[in-house]
């Protein structure tokens, strides 16, 4: 051996976010100087370092370097003894490389996070919602689940109400709230409870707020309508039973007077039957229509619709001048003229176009359900992730809290961060999927650098739904058409891991320089920063 080396002290523990140190003394013993490199092996090697990292000896002489330790106070860093070595590696004698062990011990710190989601419930029977519990400490942690309400009107059901989370894991618990009585009529009531959160071998516990506004089973527009059908019942009896006597009182009064009847002029008999006129005006020929009645069937044709006059009702004439009904949907081809009127009228599309913004109430569509998928897929942690339950394609409540909390999220991001334009509200309402919402969430995940002229990527085709929507002002059925295809390339996407690749032509940098100078961007055709955050902000055209 041509060195002598020691380690000062040999074990050393430390606090994660803290720092702490040893010594190592390296001796010459040889006889000629001799250069030792040194360096860290093992665990601890990425969050310490040797300083300095090279000694150079003269026989006989003895040099000395510091060994600082600052472990992360993260949960990635487990608590508990750790080995670790220091490497001298002589640079002359390269066979008389020696590793210096040492042993570090890391302490252990807890810390939990824990959010409720919603934490606002809506329902007339009961309310769902998911406790989110993420052990963001370097122990594994054990933590109890418990619900309560201090007006004592609510019942609750945990599942699981314990669970066992392993450092830097996170584990959901189920919560149903059920009001203890239920609300008929009247105005919505809120309750307010709050979840407990307590570690085992912890007193203190983190305590989550939550609402649930109970609905009354009848709303108030269900007891004025209820009222008002009510009301036109009692009126038809009313009428009714006022109108019938006085025909029936009428008759009997001619049979109770013995009053002659009237006759016809002439013999005082019964008149015969009228005999046919002769062909032209007056009564119908035998065989034809009565006055007033339906045209006859023609041969192997269907029936007409009923008019009395053989010209058709309002409903039966031909469509709109351009073949589309009144909301810009493509219908069936008008009958010729001249075909009689025996043609049936047209049938209305089947489905027909719903112009954003989407809202509770509107008509199941798959850009819905691309929205839903894109909200559903945001990382566990996010509190505006839409959780499971929701209904595909239409704005049910959790669909309107998610695209809400999404919506202030990107607002709250762009105004206290400058990370986008904060333009989301400026065309769209809160909790509702308007243009705006639609071009944000195409936006999001969009890399400048995965868009380039002559590259080919699913951010291409992100980027395409993002300008189609912000250009779109009034939705043509063609409209619908693309952004409906995209919205299923979206839905593939995501829900079955299958992207449709678009490639960055000079059409791509047509919609991009078009839209830079729509938002008082420079027309670069590039997409850059900047263009970004005006799409995920919610700048349309």
């Amino acid at each position: 051996m041509t060195m002598w080396t020691s380690l000062d002290p040999s074990e050393v523990t430390v606090e994660p976010g803290a720092r702490a140190g040893a010594r190592l003394r390296v001796r010459n013993t040889g006889d000629t100087v001799e250069e030792y490199r040194l360096s860290l092996v093992g665990k601890p090697s990425g969050w310490s370092r040797v300083e300095p990292d090279v000694l150079r000896l003269y026989p006989g002489s003895e040099g000395t370097a510091e060994i600082s330790f600052a472990p992360p106070r993260s949960s990635d860093v487990e608590a508990g003894p750790v080995a670790y070595g220091i490497r001298v590696d002589p640079r002359e004698n390269a066979a008389a490389r020696d590793v210096v062990e040492g042993r570090l011990t890391i302490t252990p710190f807890t810390e939990t996070r824990a959010e409720l989601l919603p934490p606002a419930l809506l329902g007339r029977f009961r309310g769902r919602a998911r406790i989110a519990v993420d052990n963001l400490g370097n122990t594994p942690l054990t933590a109890s689940l418990v619900a309560r309400d201090d007006a004592n009107r609510l019942t609750f059901d945990v599942r699981p109400n314990a669970v066992q989370i392993a450092p830097g894991r996170a584990a959901f618990g189920e919560l149903v709230v059920r009001p203890q009585a239920v609300r008929w009529t009247g105005a919505e009531e809120s309750h307010r409870f709050t979840v407990a959160v307590r570690r085992a071998g912890d007193d203190t516990a983190l305590d989550l707020d939550g609402t649930f506004d109970q609905r009354p089973v009848f709303g108030n527009w269900l007891v004025i309508v209820g009222g008002l059908l009510l009301t036109a019942v009692i009126a038809f009896v009313v009428l009714w039973f006022n109108f019938s006597p006085k025909i029936v009182s009428a008759a009997k009064e001619i049979r109770a007077t013995g009053a002659p009847r009237p006759v016809p002029q002439g013999t005082g008999e019964a008149l015969p039957e009228a005999p046919p006129p002769p062909g032209g005006s007056g009564a119908p020929k035998p065989g034809g229509k009565a006055p007033g009645g339906p045209p006859p069937l023609t041969d192997g044709g269907p029936p007409p619709p009923g008019g009395g006059d053989g010209q058709g009702d309002d409903q039966g004439g031909a469509p709109p001048e351009g073949g589309q009904d009144g909301g810009g949907a493509p219908t069936e081809e008008a009958p010729e003229p001249g075909d009689g009127g025996n043609e049936q009228p047209p049938a209305p599309p089947a489905d027909t176009p719903t112009p954003p913004p989407w809202v509770p109430g509107s008509p199941k569509d798959v850009i819905v359900e691309f929205a839903q998928e894109r909200l559903a897929n945001m990382s566990s942690t996010n509190p505006c992730r839409l959780q499971p339950g929701w209904s595909p394609g239409v704005i049910d409540t959790p669909t309107r809290n998610a695209l809400a909390c999404y919506q202030d999220a990107v607002y709250k991001d762009g105004v206290e961060n400058q990370k986008n334009s904060a333009a989301i509200f400026e065309t769209d309402d809160r909790g509702t999927l308007g243009r705006a919402t639609l071009t944000s969430l195409w936006a999001q995940g969009i890399s400048p650098d995965e868009v380039r002229v002559g590259g080919t990527s699913w951010e291409t085709t992100q980027l395409t739904a993002a300008f189609w929507a912000a250009y779109n002002r009034d939705y043509s059925p063609t409209d619908f058409q693309r952004a409906r295809t995209n919205a299923q390339y979206g839905i593939d996407h995501f829900r079955l891991g299958k992207d449709m690749t678009s490639r960055y032509s000079s059409q791509v940098e047509d919609k991009i320089r078009a839209y830079q100078a729509a938002v008082g961007l420079p027309a670069t055709g590039t997409v850059d920063a900047a263009t970004i955050k005006k799409l995920v902000g919610g700048s349309v055209m």
